[in-house]
């Protein structure tokens, strides 16, 4: 399971009011495990609830490489989704870095871009270069 789906399950869990507890093994647990990772736009925050981070960022990447952007963590992070391999994590990190010089207002405190197959290609936090 990827950084992102992993992200986004917990997001599920906890914008459902699921609570789970570890360490049980009980049949919440394994039904965790077996259920499908949740739809996308239902794990991010509306983006008027986060103020358009997502949308200054989106029209500052203006590679053809990036398919949606969206801001989740209460706003704390925005990711960057891509059409690119698992490999190129050298576009990766430039995309990161420029989004850097947008993203980091309000809450946001992370930025990470992710591959088509949901890989992270690279991640960032303010005042620090991105890592591949």
């Amino acid at each position: 399971m990827t950084r992102l789906q992993r992200t986004s399950a917990l997001a599920a869990l906890i914008l459902g009011g699921i609570t789970v507890l570890s360490g049980c093994g009980g049949a919440a647990e394994q039904a965790a495990d077996q259920a499908p990772p949740p739809a996308r736009a239902t794990t991010a925050p509306a983006e008027e609830d986060c103020g358009d981070v997502a949308a200054t960022v989106r029209k500052h990447l203006s590679s053809s490489d990036v398919s949606d952007v969206i801001v989740e963590g209460q706003c704390t992070t925005v990711v960057i989704a891509t059409g690119l391999d698992d490999e190129d994590t050298a576009t990766g990190k430039e995309l990161c870095e420029a989004a850097g010089k947008v993203a980091y207002t309000g809450d946001i405190n992370s930025v990470n871009v992710v591959s088509k197959a949901g890989t992270e290609l690279s991640t960032g936090i303010p005042g620090a270069s991105c890592l591949p």
